[in-house]
């Protein structure tokens, strides 16, 4: 049984192929997935690639891919909200921007912050401008953490150890920003899961899971979903699933884990009710999950029932 409400704070969605090659109007077949969906589902959006792309080269694209996202979430409101990406490489054309987003256009979130892809470090002066604007408007700010921590990523040698060392360090200089660690707790690997080792590095540096820390599941069927119960406050678990429209339109249906191309490759039946399950066998009671499927995320994100 699924629960009544879902909001996902972490999906990238595109109105361009890979290629370039314009998609049109990604709305109605954007809405369709939540329409196919059992229970009342919501997504924070933000620009998935080329975007990135063109972002990294021409600093009129920061706006741009806002502004494709306002046209989105303003058509669709209560369904979609939407989350401002920044290139710190263009610091003036993003804090530009990202007045607009949460002055004008009612976004709710920071991010996607993509370090690796973008080649900045987070701790680095014009993040923390970035920061320090975002706690200034009190939204979060959502960094990439490698989800499998497997190997180099970027310039990041150590990897997701090494991305979360450098995420702490800008935290530790602007502690009065919240922070979404991107797609935390996921992959099938036991004993002990990944994000293990993650909470080791923050417990070694900050004694326990700092209350201004929200850690997405991206996995619901990881172990590391057991360990983040056991470790981490619930108040402070959301669902960051980092579901795209890669495949499609049409798209793929939601709770597809990333990485996969259709259904039957899914390691269970995408669905909210199947995600939920999995809450339930790591541990998580009702109250639990109700929390992390919507009202963990709404409360940060200041998103009325």
């Amino acid at each position: 049984m699924a629960v009544a409400r879902w909001l996902d704070t972490h999906i990238h969605v595109s109105n361009m192929d890979a290629d370039g090659t314009d998609r049109g109007d990604i709305l109605p077949d954007l809405l369709a997935v939540l329409d196919e969906s059992e229970t009342d589902l919501r997504f924070v959006i933000s620009g998935d690639f080329p975007w990135p792309s063109m972002m990294m080269t021409d600093p009129d694209m920061i706006e741009a891919e806002n502004r494709f996202i306002r046209d989105l979430v303003g058509r669709a409101p209560g369904r979609l909200y939407g989350a401002f990406t920044p290139n710190p490489h263009f610091l003036d054309e993003s804090l530009d921007t990202m007045e607009l987003c949460f002055e004008e256009w009612g976004f709710v979130m920071v991010g996607e912050m993509v370090q690796y892809i973008f080649d900045y470090m987070m701790d680095s002066n014009g993040v923390v401008e970035i920061a320090e604007l975002a706690a200034a408007h009190d939204v979060p700010v959502q960094v990439h953490i490698s989800t499998s921590n497997s190997g180099p990523q970027g310039q990041f040698e150590g990897g997701g150890t090494e991305q979360l060392e450098d995420f702490m360090d800008l935290a530790e200089r602007v502690p009065d920003a919240k922070y979404v660690l991107a797609h935390f707790i996921g992959m099938p690997t036991d004993a002990p899961p990944v994000v293990d080792g993650y909470l080791d590095q923050i417990e070694s540096r900050f004694g326990t899971f700092p209350d201004n820390f929200w850690a997405e599941i991206r996995d619901f069927n990881s172990p590391g979903v057991g360990s983040a119960l056991e470790r981490i406050p619930s108040e402070r678990i959301i669902a960051g699933t980092d579901w795209v429209t890669r495949v499609g339109p049409p798209f793929l249906p939601y709770g597809m884990v990333f990485g996969h191309k259709a259904p039957e490759e899914n390691p269970y039946p995408p669905s909210v009710a199947n995600m939920t399950q999995f809450l339930r066998e790591a541990g998580a009671g009702e109250e639990e999950i109700a929390d992390i499927a919507f009202n963990n995320a709404a409360r940060l994100l200041k998103i009325a029932d």
